[in-house]
């Protein structure tokens, strides 16, 4: 890469906040990438886990070879995306000298962080988001605001780290699974040579967890009947049977995984931002290149990946017994950060190039409104799904699901561009920023808005 380009903005980046609150190629980028959440976590509102690993058993149909496109294109790359503009806009948060109140940036954004937290929970406990980000980010962006001062080689550093913890946790779960099933294999083995030998308790439970998980990972038609009369009961119920699952995800997913998963794509996005490839400051060729090259780096990866992958999703035990190595989880970083870093330069360039200006202006205008778009598709989903609404879950195909999903779509960029005619912010950014100020701060356009740089939106 040219080095002017990988020189600090940071003076340019301050103007620019200062005159207005939003970055044009920020706005929809991370538009598109609320809306292609969408893609992956209709799967979670709409099917049981058993439908979801029925559709890579077979027949592969259809469905089989959408699902595979979604999961190839989508699955991780659209939240590592909206993880590289979060890291993007503590950056630009960061260019601020003082908020409104003469609150510090650092004051702001903790407290920003903080009420991201509570959005989180109610996100995921109030209205059953089976797969809520804003808590996890709340927490991540406390941790990674000091990161801030470093230099762009020192964030890319940083990223790259993180992203390795986060390999290296996968095969060390894979190494320890290795080992259950080793200690399994001995027992049997003992068991064939002896018929009448004697266990100890230690080898009866190495031979029940590794039974256990064989039984845990096949397909069990009871288990999926009773997510399905779960899922479509009244609301108490729904919401017992879906607290375990979150707290699992907001607790121990999170600490082994989320977190470095998170923090290497919000440092990646810092060190991007940097460099003003977030900003539309690169030339045509060089977002056409990373289009180019990320796109072709990323699904090799990907296809590398995906016997693994469905191997892990149709039955762990054999991807465990066979050695195959998970390289779903070990080439995932890396994968991801090239599909999302391509995918973001052919959104840049075809912006740039003036093709479909009308369709950007509308996906900007669900970017301005990200965190309340987020919220309103876990209420409509939910309310589309749960059986305390219209109750369709587990009744849709997937290709049915997509339909949703456009509807969504439709709904969301039609109502956020006229939303916006009348108003400066989302509901719920709104309501985030009076929070953080501690005061109702105006909201129509036709009164005054004091300055204040957005962080998710």
């Amino acid at each position: 890469m040219n080095v002017q380009f990988a020189e600090p903005i940071q003076s340019e980046l301050r103007q620019t906040a200062t005159k207005t609150d939003h970055v044009p190629t920020l706005d929809i980028l991370r538009g598109v990438a609320i809306l292609g959440l969408l893609i992956v976590s209709i799967r979670s509102f709409g099917l049981t886990q058993g439908q979801v690993g029925q559709l890579l058993r077979g027949p592969h149909g259809g469905n089989y070879w959408l699902f595979r496109l979604t999961h190839l294109l989508a699955d991780h790359k659209l939240r590592a995306l909206l993880s590289m503009l979060f890291g993007a806009g503590l950056l630009l948060l960061a260019t601020k000298r003082t908020g409104p109140d003469g609150l510090t940036a650092p004051d702001l954004f903790i407290r920003r962080q903080l009420w991201l937290i509570g959005f989180g929970l109610l996100n995921a406990i109030v209205l059953l988001c089976p797969n809520d980000i804003l808590f996890q980010y709340g927490i991540v962006g406390v941790f990674l605001f000091p990161f801030q001062r470093l230099s762009t080689r020192g964030l890319l550093i940083g990223a790259v780290v993180t992203g390795l913890i986060f390999s290296v946790k996968g095969y060390w779960a894979y190494a320890e699974q290795r080992a259950t099933f080793t200690k399994y294999q001995t027992v049997v083995s003992l068991e064939k040579k002896n018929k009448k030998v004697k266990l100890t308790d230690d080898q009866k439970e190495d031979k029940a967890t590794w039974e256990g998980t064989v039984k845990g990972s096949a397909f069990n038609k009871n288990r999926d009947s009773t997510d399905r009369v779960s899922m479509r009961a009244d609301y108490g119920m729904v919401w017992r049977y879906m607290l375990p699952r979150i707290q699992g995800q907001e607790s121990s997913v999170f600490y082994r995984t989320g977190l470095w998963d998170i923090a290497s794509m919000m440092l990646l996005g810092m060190a991007l931002f940097r460099w003003g490839f977030f900003t539309n400051r690169l030339t045509t060729r060089h977002y056409a290149a990373l289009a180019i090259g990320g796109a072709a780096l990323g699904l090799l990866l990907a296809w590398l990946s995906w016997p693994s992958y469905t191997l892990k999703t149709v039955n762990f035990a054999t991807l465990i017994s066979s050695g195959t190595l998970p390289l779903c989880d070990i080439l995932l970083p890396a994968e991801r950060a090239f599909l999302a870093i391509g995918g973001a330069s052919l959104v840049v360039w075809l912006y740039r190039s003036g093709v479909g200006a009308g369709l950007w202006r509308a996906v900007a205008s669900v970017g301005q409104l990200a965190l309340s778009n987020y919220l309103i598709q876990t209420i409509l989903c939910t309310t589309f799904f749960y059986g305390y609404g219209m109750g369709h879950f587990g009744n849709l195909s997937l290709a049915q699901l997509y339909m949703v999903v456009a509807e969504i779509w439709l709904i969301q960029l039609v109502s956020s561009a006229i939303w916006l005619r009348f108003f400066r912010t989302g509901p719920a950014e709104w309501l985030w920023r009076s929070l953080v100020h501690g005061r109702r701060l105006p909201i129509r356009r036709t009164e005054p808005m004091p300055s204040d740089t957005p962080v998710l939106s």
